[in-house]
């Protein structure tokens, strides 16, 4: 049975004062997960509208082509983890605004693969030096050995939330 008389006073203070800590921990991550969220948020909808105006399933579908080259259209529904018939929508809309190009395949001429346009090239150009400068304004503010320290909690907690799903 537990007495008060067992624990001085301070004790119990010390106890209420860390279970306090921890929900102030607790309070101050939720809140600061939601202001990064909408940071986020925020610099992908700049990002989209600077790139050339996408949507974000649009700039998704760009950049993907962008770092693989030539694909094909099941590898892009595979990566971005969307069916096949929403993105033959979306590369219609990119191949009618010159984003986009279908290329028949070399090796089979009933395989069509999709690249980047000009305008394409552009648009992933923009995407890549938006990036980079966002990732300099944001690494700056840290030591390298901070940079890393940062960049491995945020694996972690992308794990993390991930694994939750």
């Amino acid at each position: 049975m537990f007495l008060y008389s067992d624990y001085s006073i301070f004790e119990i203070f010390d106890t209420l004062l860390a279970m306090a800590d921890k929900e102030d921990i607790k309070d101050r991550f939720v809140s600061s997960m939601l202001k990064f969220m909408s940071a986020v948020k925020a610099e992908s909808e700049v990002c989209t509208e600077v790139c050339g105006g996408f949507n974000e399933k649009e700039l998704q579908v760009i950049v993907f082509v962008g770092q693989s080259s030539n694909v094909k259209m099941t590898d892009i529904s595979e990566n971005l983890n969307s069916p096949l018939s929403t993105l033959t929508n979306v590369v219609d809309k990119l191949v009618e605004k010159k984003f986009l190009t279908r290329v028949h395949s070399d090796e089979d001429r009933r395989v069509i693969n999709v690249a980047l346009a000009a305008k394409g090239k552009n648009a992933f150009k923009t995407f890549l030096n938006r990036k980079s400068e966002m990732a300099d304004k944001v690494l700056t503010q840290y030591s390298t050995a901070e940079q890393n320290m940062f960049i491995e909690y945020i694996d972690r907690m992308s794990s993390v939330l991930t694994s939750m799903q």
